[in-house]
This record gives C-alpha cells, sequence and structure tokens, in this order.
C-alpha cells in the first residue's frame, strides 16, 4: 500500500507501506483521494502502554520487539492509523487473530520513511490506500524485444559471421554444418548412453557454475558487482561489433590488413575492425558513467539486446540432447531459487530477486518495504520504465526487467531448430524454427500473464522450457524425425513432409 505524508497542500510524501489484510477489519481505498486523512501523534512512543489521547489520529510507535502487535493495538484502540516503524530485530505477532486487532489498519513503514515522517514538522496528517496494479505497456515493449532476439538471432545464424550486409539478401543460408550427417539409422547403443552421460555432466557443470554465481553476489554483492558490469561491458561490446560488422563491411578499406613482425614471425591485424571494437568500447563506458541517470535506458536495452544476439547466433550446440538437458536443469534452477529459496531467506524476498534488483547491496529491514533507491545492479537484463503514472512506483523498482537467460537459453533451441531445418530439409518451409518461435512466443505471454495475475515476480523458464520443448518435440514426433533432432544426426530418419510440402529425394 501507500502511505501519505501531507505536511500542507502543496507538501506530499508517499511511501510505501506493507501490511497483512487480515489484521483488521476495513478494506483500504484505492487512491489517495478518497483515503481519509488523520492528523499525526506527534509523541514517540512504543505501544506497549497504553495511550488515551490518540483517538482519531493516526500514530507511529517505534518497534523494539518488547511485546506482541496484538497488545500494541489494544493499547491505542483509539487511533484510526497504526504505522510500525520498523527498526531491527523480527516483528513480534504471537497470538495474532483477526478477532484480537481493533479496526484500525496496521501498516508496517522501514526506518528511512519513519525518519522523513519526523522531519515533516509537527502539523502532518496521514492516510493509507491500496492503488490497483494496472498493466503497464512496457511489458510490450519488452515482449517484443525477446521475440525480435530469438527470430532474428536464430536465423542470423545460418550466416557466416563475417558476411557483408548486401550479402545477406543475396546468400541462400548455408550455416557451418555441426550436424553428424548419417545415412544408417544404426547407432551405436553404448556411445549413446555414453554421449547422454556426457551431456549431463556438462549441463550440470555450467547450472552448477550459474548458481555459484548467484550465491556470490548475494552474498557479496557489493564486491562483485562491478566485476559483472565490467563483463557486461566486455560482452556488450563485443555483440554491438557484431551488429555493426555487416554494416561496415561494406566500405572497401574496412578489410585492410597491417602486417606486423612479433616474435619473429609475421603476423596481421586489420586497424579498422580494431577501431571499430575500441568505438563499440567506449559506448559501454558512456554507459557505465550514466549508468545511474534515468534516461540511460535506451543505451542498456541495445546493449542488451546485441549481446542476447551475438550469443545466440554464434553458440552452435550440436543436438537436441545437450539443449533438452541444459533447458530442464535451467528449468529447476529458476524454480528453485525464485520460489523455495524464499523459505531459507532471512525477509522470505528470494535470492533471484534479490540480485535482480541489487537489494542485496543495501541494508534492508526485515518485514517493512524494501528500499528501491538507486543502487548499483547487475545489468544482465533487458529493462524498460514503466510508461504509465502509478503511485506504486515507490513500492516497486521503476523498471520491467527479463534476464538475458530467459532469452539466450531458448535462443539456442531457435538456433539450433533453424540448423536442423536449414541442412535437413534445404530448400523447405523451416517449420522447426517457426514452430519453437511461436512457442517461445506463447510461453513469454504465460509468462506476464502469470505476473500480472498473481503480482509476483515469475521464472520466466518455468513457462518458457515446457512451451520450446513440447513444440520441438511435437513437430519432431509428426515428422518422425525424434531420434535425428534428438542425435543431431540428420540421416537417422528420412524426411517426412509437414503440411503440403513435396517430399525430398533421399
Amino acid at each position: 500500500g501507500i502511505n501519505a505524508e501531507y505536511g500542507d497542500e502543496t507538501n506530499i510524501n508517499k511511501f510505501c507501506v506493507t501490511y497483512n489484510p487480515h489484521w483488521f477489519n476495513i478494506s483500504l481505498p484505492d487512491s489517495d483521494n478518497t483515503a481519509l486523512r488523520y492528523p499525526l501523534y506527534t509523541k514517540v512512543i512504543n505501544g506497549c502502554d497504553k495511550v488515551d489521547d490518540v483517538d482519531d489520529k493516526s500514530v507511529i510507535i517505534i518497534d523494539t520487539g518488547e511485546c506482541p502487535v496484538v497488545n500494541r493495538s489494544r493499547n491505542l484502540a483509539g487511533a484510526k492509523l497504526i504505522a510500525i516503524a520498523r527498526t531491527d530485530g523480527v516483528l513480534n505477532v504471537t497470538n495474532v487473530h483477526q478477532s484480537n486487532f481493533s479496526t484500525a489498519p496496521i501498516v508496517l513503514i522501514n526506518s528511512n520513511s519513519y525518519q522523513t515522517i519526523k522531519s515533516l514538522g509537527s502539523h502532518v496528517s496521514l492516510s493509507i490506500y491500496a492503488p490497483y496494479t494496472k498493466f503497464d505497456s512496457n511489458v510490450i515493449a519488452i515482449y517484443l524485444i525477446c521475440v525480435f532476439c530469438i527470430v532474428v538471432g536464430s536465423y542470423w545464424s545460418l550466416y557466416p559471421q563475417d558476411m557483408k550486409l548486401s550479402e545477406f539478401w543475396t546468400t541462400t543460408p548455408k550455416p557451418p554444418i555441426r550436424l553428424t550427417l548419417q545415412t544408417s539409422d544404426e547407432e551405436d547403443e553404448d556411445e549413446n548412453k555414453s554421449s547422454l552421460w556426457t551431456n549431463i555432466l556438462f549441463g550440470a557443470i555450467i547450472v552448477s557454475i550459474m548458481a555459484g554465481m548467484l550465491l556470490l553476489l548475494y552474498f557479496a554483492y557489493k564486491y562483485f558487482v562491478f566485476v559483472f558490469m565490467g563483463l557486461f561491458c566486455i560482452i556488450a561490446s563485443t555483440g554491438m561489433y557484431s551488429i555493426f560488422f555487416p554494416l561496415f563491411a561494406e566500405i572497401d578499406c574496412f578489410s585492410t590488413r597491417w602486417q606486423i613482425s612479433c616474435c619473429g614471425k609475421e603476423k596481421y591485424f586489420g586497424p579498422f575492425k580494431v577501431a571499430l571494437w575500441l568505438a563499440c568500447f567506449s559506448v559501454t563506458m558512456v554507459w557505465f558513467a550514466f549508468r545511474h541517470e534515468y534516461n540511460i535506458w535506451p543505451l542498456q536495452v541495445f546493449m542488451g539486446i546485441s549481446v542476447c544476439l551475438n550469443i545466440i547466433k554464434s553458440v552452435p550446440l550440436p543436438s537436441l540432447k545437450i539443449i533438452a538437458i541444459i533447458m530442464v536443469m535451467l528449468f529447476v534452477y529458476d524454480i528453485f531459487f525464485v520460489f523455495i529459496t524464499p523459505y531459507f531467506t532471512k525477509d522470505g524476498v528470494s535470492i533471484m530477486e534479490r540480485v535482480a534488483t541489487g537489494a542485496s547491496s543495501k541494508n534492508q529491514v526485515f518485514d517493512a518495504p524494501m528500499d528501491y533507491s538507486p543502487g548499483e545492479q547487475i545489468p544482465l537484463s533487458i529493462k524498460i520504465p514503466y510508461f504509465q503514472k502509478t503511485d506504486y512506483k515507490v513500492c516497486m523498482p521503476i523498471y520491467g526487467m527479463i534476464g538475458f537467460g530467459d532469452i539466450v537459453i531458448p535462443g539456442l533451441l531457435t538456433g539450433y531448430s533453424a540448423y536442423f531445418d536449414t541442412i535437413a530439409h534445404p530448400g523447405e518451409i523451416k517449420w522447426y524454427y517457426i514452430i519453437t518461435c511461436t512457442s517461445y512466443a506463447i510461453g513469454l505471454i504465460l509468462t506476464y500473464g502469470a505476473l500480472i495475475g498473481m503480482g509476483i515476480a515469475q521464472p520466466a523458464l518455468l513457462y518458457l522450457v515446457p512451451c520450446c520443448l513440447i513444440g520441438v518435440f511435437g513437430t519432431a514426433l509428426k515428422r518422425g524425425e525424434v531420434q535425428a533432432m534428438w542425435t543431431g544426426r540428420a540421416g537417422v530418419a528420412a524426411p517426412r513432409p509437414f503440411g503440403n510440402e513435396d517430399e525430398l529425394d533421399s
């Protein structure tokens, strides 16, 4: 909810509050226009002793943990609004039942909000309301960016890395062969089992490294956040270079190479290519210098898009087997760190949310609202600010975001699907690619539907992994190519038509 403090009509301060709706018997209004204002009781009290002169007033009490919330509510029975300023310790909520409370709303505020209210002076009135959560159009923007990265990055992977822009429109996709073309439908069983366990081990190592980095950031955020920022700048520089390369390659002198002698050997390097990369790196330095500025978000979004596109088009995985194993493991990883870890953290906030919002770098007060004031944040996500005005901006980050992993991991599958289509079914419609991209788009709709419906952060891979895998396995099953897709051996099963296409000659 929102707590509005009125010093006068032109001086209104709004703070985020948390509350348990079962602690009082009234529903909160949905705007400050309909919320009733009550003068603030100016004495500093902790509510453990009965106070008689609080009738029709709002009261802020200091929580020292000396007595339960139930007793405080009874001691302040005449108050119209009770705000508990959380300082330290754990809130004493023993013997909590709705029948034990008065009708006055009870809310929690953090210590920073309390200090600000104290500085407003003696003529202050308070109100409390809970605005409706509105759908913000930045969700559509993030959705379109994610789908764009998946569709473009996967199709881009079908072309050589050093291709000019003009050649994209005249060249038939012919990617480097990463599938083992096999004409026999027999496969050594021992080799298959060995390959499966190797892929499982490879996937487990990747997920373990990711989990280790996440925990490292959670427990030592302020020490490692700049390390990840540095890595982001380097990766984003390379990503932007890969995007601009086809355009600059049209310039004749761009391919110029200089010969130098080093350690008795002749080596070559492209000065204009180096200059392009350094120009891209300088762009990341601009972002780093102004990363706390609100209007820097378009540059960070572009850098994020370049990172996702470059990884999707540049990281070829050889089979559906290894991709499916990694996706399933990350599916479990995402669920654990979003839904399970709140049961182990002191404040009930997931490790994933703490790291994603940068909250691990701040000293938070348990139970009271988190302080989302600008701090250092890991830039490994697509972040777009809320476009609509809402009072909830004082309660939550002002950005909507989705992690790079929620784009890149499904992108590896769509990229593989595009490869398989091109090699196993040359000249045909790329059905695996189309259906996998469509499945991703549907999974993303489900993700944001759950986010808006539940009002809490969602692990996107919870929805994306099943949708994408069901789409690709369903298509392979219909075409009789499950084994071929699974092993990456395009000749294991004879290609079957999809729809009304003509079957290819074997």
